[in-house]
């Protein structure tokens, strides 16, 4: 039974978009999840938006040295009625059906190539996802800071995993999280969105979707209701 620390550091998957070249030009985090029978990958809108260029990233081959990644067609997407109840927006959640087999790892290696760890990433199921709690702790984690290596044909990222946010409120349907001291800056997000919010109890109430530096704050979708809505898409 992993510890909420542990499901934070291993949960999200790590997306990547490709240019024409085929090298990572895009960053984003998604997660697996179970239900009615299907196994998706979840993130938000903002991320894959409508381009099918993206990749969801599996493991490092070392036979081949080479990152295996699995290829992915367009999102699915929903849209709900704005404010003014006559026009449509785009709802800050997006989802596509992988195989129920897939699996993704966690694959941490050094600057010389040697793998540190290498996990199986959890798969979340509707038992995992909950309500935010103004009495819980909440945190994510994603890929930052990405770094071409051209003459290698490579890149590397760091891996950022950040704690201690308390649910603040909910307001204009996304939830709000209040950061345990100034925030950084964007920069030390980015490659995050998408990325599950996870509670000590282990439950999973949002995805990462944005943040505000003023506020000192991170949002995320209202991931319930989008998980409602991915049950009227399988029926």
């Amino acid at each position: 039974m992993m510890n909420w620390q542990d499901i934070i550091k291993y949960s999200s998957v790590q997306l990547r978009k490709l240019d024409d070249k085929g090298m990572p030009c895009g960053f984003g985090s998604g997660c697996l999840f179970d239900f009615k029978g299907q196994r998706f990958l979840l993130t938000v809108f903002h991320v894959t938006e409508k381009s099918s260029k993206w990749c969801a990233q599996i493991q490092f081959n070392e036979k081949v040295q080479q990152v295996e990644v699995l290829f992915l067609n367009k999102f699915s997407f929903i849209g709900d009625f704005a404010e003014d109840k006559k026009t449509i927006k785009d709802v800050e959640f997006s989802f596509h059906p992988v195989r129920p087999d897939s699996k993704f790892y966690f694959h941490n290696r050094n600057w010389e190539g040697k793998t540190i760890e290498l996990r199986e990433r959890p798969i979340l199921t509707v038992d995992d996802i909950g309500e935010p709690s103004r009495d819980t702790y909440y945190g994510f984690s994603g890929d930052i800071q990405p770094t071409s290596i051209p003459h290698l044909n490579a890149f590397e990222t760091t891996l950022h995993i950040y704690h201690g946010l308390k649910y603040d409120r909910f307001e204009n349907d996304m939830h709000y999280f209040k950061m345990p001291e100034d925030h950084p800056g964007h920069e030390w997000f980015k490659g995050c969105s998408g990325a599950p919010i996870i509670g000590e109890d282990g439950k999973v109430v949002s995805l990462v979707s944005g943040g505000c530096i003023k506020k000192n704050e991170i949002y995320g979708n209202n991931l319930q209701k989008c998980i409602r809505t991915l049950d009227y898409f399988i029926d």
